[in-house]
């Protein structure tokens, strides 16, 4: 009888390589790492993974090491509170060759877990989370300036948080992935009403997708009301959701992350 092959997902493989989940990713991408859809999630069998545990350990070029050099002093420049030297932190990374995904994947996401996980083990003040969220605000702002990618534009964005989400900082995030990647992001923030969203979807040019920003504290219920509510008026439009829930229409994709957000985009658009 055969032995059913063990499936893992891109962020067990990601801890089992001892790499980011953002360099997993682009393995799969490239074609380095055979992979294959479950889901709407990528998923890798453990003898594959043995087979890649000898490849190096960053990709050729950006320089994974580079990237980690740089996420202990961003972390502490942003507990500090201290916007001009988290900034100093990016641009350096920028001057090595890095790109805005590398940057938001590779420093600024592990640095705002790991405030999360200080502040949840009663380490860090509410104002000191805060303080560390309004720095990467900034940092976010300012990266809007910074030269767009070249080439045909893929379409827009619509990012938006369910009624009663007040966690807008993931869905600034998803904007600034989402210019990276020659998207035209529109973002409403925080609380976003049903009828707005479904509204501005309407008034949104060359709409791709929209995207719903959640966090583990989401209500679920909210959710499933927001995405039934856009999905019985705009039955065509593709619909994203943050994290996993249940009880969702089968043509709604789930995201594990950033850079699933990104590979379903890449999906639709054919880029």
């Amino acid at each position: 009888m055969n032995e059913a092959i063990q499936m893992l997902s891109l962020n067990e493989a990601a801890e089992h390589l001892g790499l980011h989940y953002m360099t997993v990713y682009k393995y799969v991408r490239s074609g380095k790492l055979p992979a294959r859809k479950s889901g709407g999630s990528w998923e890798v069998s453990a003898d594959d993974l043995a087979s890649m545990s000898s490849v190096e350990r960053a990709p050729s070029g950006r320089g994974r090491r580079s990237l980690e050099s740089k996420s202990g002093p961003f972390l502490q420049a942003l507990l500090a509170g201290d916007a001009p030297g988290s900034w100093s932190v990016v641009q350096a990374a920028f001057d090595s060759g890095a790109s805005v995904e590398d940057v938001i994947c590779e420093v600024i996401v592990p640095a705002l877990r790991a405030v999360g996980e200080e502040w949840a083990h009663g380490r860090l003040e509410v104002y000191e989370e805060h303080r560390a969220s309004s720095v990467v605000l900034s940092i976010l702002g300012r990266m809007q300036g910074l030269p767009q990618r070249r080439g045909k534009k893929l379409g827009s964005v619509l990012i938006a948080c369910p009624p009663q989400e007040t966690h807008g900082l993931p869905a600034a995030i998803c904007a600034e992935l989402v210019r990276s990647r020659g998207y035209h992001p529109v973002n409403l923030g925080p609380d976003s009403p049903i009828d707005t969203i479904i509204q501005a979807a309407r008034s949104t040019d060359e709409l791709t997708a929209i995207v719903l920003s959640t966090v583990s504290s989401t209500s679920p219920s909210v959710v499933v009301e927001t995405v039934e509510a856009i999905h019985g008026s705009l039955p065509e439009t593709p619909v994203m959701v943050g994290g996993v829930w249940a009880d969702l229409p089968d043509k709604v994709l789930s995201l594990d992350g950033f850079p699933s957000m990104l590979n379903h985009l890449e999906q639709l658009s054919g880029s």
